[in-house]
Order: C-alpha cells, then sequence, then structure tokens
C-alpha cells in the first residue's frame, strides 16, 4: 500500500528549462468551479458538457472542493473545468457514459492538459471509456480517479475509471493518515491512499470547511503529481505513475 500524507520526454536543456517553467494544466471532470472561490489566475475557461449553453459555474459545490483541495498543496496549476454533473430537483444529474469518454479525449486533444483528475465512478465497466483512458495513457496523460466511498456498503465493488489498468485509483486514509478511512473501497487495484477524512475544503462561497472522502484524497494526489511533474518534465506516463505508487509521504 503506497500512501500520501501530503498534500513526457523533452529537448535540450534550454527547452527543459522553458517547459519547466509553464504551468502543470489539470482537467476537473467535475461539477464545475465557483467564481467566488477559486482564484482567476488559476482558472482556465473550460465547458460545460451537461448544457452546452451554460457556464461553467459552480451550482453543486463538489468541483470547487476538488479545486480547493488541489491549489493547498498546488498553488501554481492551471485548471479546466469540466461539466459533468449538476444537482436539480434533490439528485444529480450527469452526462452519460459516451459523453463522459468524450470529455477525456477533449481533456487531451482540445484542451492539452497534463493530468486529468475524476472524483467519481461508474460502477459498470464502459468500453467508451475505457478506450479513452487508454487514450489518455497513451497521448502521455495522467488521469487520477477516486476509488469510491462504498466499502461499508458493498466492499467488492469496483469504480471506474479508476479501476483500469491506465489510470491511478485512489483511496482515502482517516483523518491521523495511519490507517484506511473505513468508507474507502480497496484492494490490489487501488494504486494510492491518501488522507480523506476532516479534508479543508472551500465551498461555493468561498469560505471553507471539512469534508469526506476519497474524491478529496484524489485530489490531493493530483496536486502531489502536478508537483512531481513540474519538477521533472523529463518523466513519461509510465514513470510518473510508478513513481506515484512507490513514493512515501
Amino acid at each position: 500500500m503506497v500512501v500520501f500524507m501530503t498534500g513526457c520526454g523533452r529537448g535540450n536543456e534550454e527547452t527543459e528549462k522553458m517547459e519547466s517553467d509553464l504551468p502543470v494544466k489539470i482537467a476537473v471532470i467535475d461539477t464545475g468551479f465557483s467564481t467566488k472561490a477559486i482564484p482567476t489566475e488559476n482558472r482556465i475557461e473550460g465547458r460545460n458538457y451537461l448544457y452546452p449553453e451554460a457556464s461553467t459555474e459552480d451550482t453543486y459545490g463538489h468541483g470547487t472542493a476538488i479545486a480547493s483541495v488541489i491549489l493547498q498543496s498546488a498553488p501554481d496549476v492551471l485548471l479546466f473545468p469540466l461539466v459533468s454533473n449538476a444537482y436539480e430537483d434533490g439528485k444529480i444529474r450527469q452526462v452519460d457514459n459516451d459523453t463522459f469518454a468524450q470529455m477525456i479525449r477533449d481533456a487531451v486533444e482540445v484542451y492539452d492538459c497534463d493530468i486529468i483528475n475524476i472524483s467519481a465512478g461508474l460502477i459498470l465497466d464502459k468500453e467508451s471509456v475505457r478506450d479513452a483512458c487508454a487514450y489518455a495513457e497513451e497521448q502521455g496523460v495522467l488521469i487520477v480517479a477516486s476509488a469510491g466511498n462504498d466499502y461499508l456498503i458493498n466492499g467488492e465493488v469496483k469504480y471506474y475509471p479508476a479501476a483500469y489498468d491506465t489510470v491511478l485509483a485512489v483511496g482515502a486514509l482517516n483523518k491521523e493518515g495511519t490507517e484506511i478511512a473505513d468508507f474507502s473501497q480497496r484492494g490490489e487495484w487501488v494504486d494510492v491512499y491518501a488522507i480523506g477524512e476532516d479534508v479543508t475544503i472551500s465551498t461555493l462561497s468561498g469560505d471553507t470547511r471539512t469534508s469526506d472522502g476519497t474524491s478529496f484524497s484524489t485530489a490531493k494526489v493530483t496536486a502531489i503529481a502536478a508537483k512531481m511533474m513540474q519538477e521533472n518534465r523529463n518523466l513519461d506516463i509510465q514513470q510518473l505513475r510508478e513513481q506515484m505508487k512507490q513514493k512515501q509521504h
């Protein structure tokens, strides 16, 4: 078990120095960002895939919370809000599987992102999503996804895309970082763990509170990956993922 306690080959030295100065770009496939909570300098225009005519302003709070956790440890990254979910009439509405897969591809092709954060999951293995994750890996883009919070209800279930070999699956530790949180999925398919209890997050208004979940563990691991990528732009996707699995914090 790899525990995180804290929050592609390039050219010559001059080119490497120039590229090392460029911020890491992260797509956050979620509910969007609150412009009151996420600083302008960290936000790049994304897209609302659920309602194409709507903005990426967060109306639920989950995407804002994820972005805020990433920025706590990686304050210089650029974040792209790609809206896949919205809260309506007391329940979450989400894009279909093919649209979700297209969002992953667009994060690579359209937004030129280095990392994709997916703090959500599907119970079923969908071919279009699996193929999109494989494509991202082929293009040198790291996908970090949450393992899920249903261990006490259904400990055997695997969530996708986290369960794909092409994705870094993240589980949660308790607030002390001493053991796996009771709600967190676990098993050989989960690659790394980070604290997922009492995590400080930003709300839609820009205030802060604490919350629990593998969603926030995933954001912490995304931030660590971004810092590693920034420090060594020569890391390819396989090296980065293996170092993430082996690195102890």
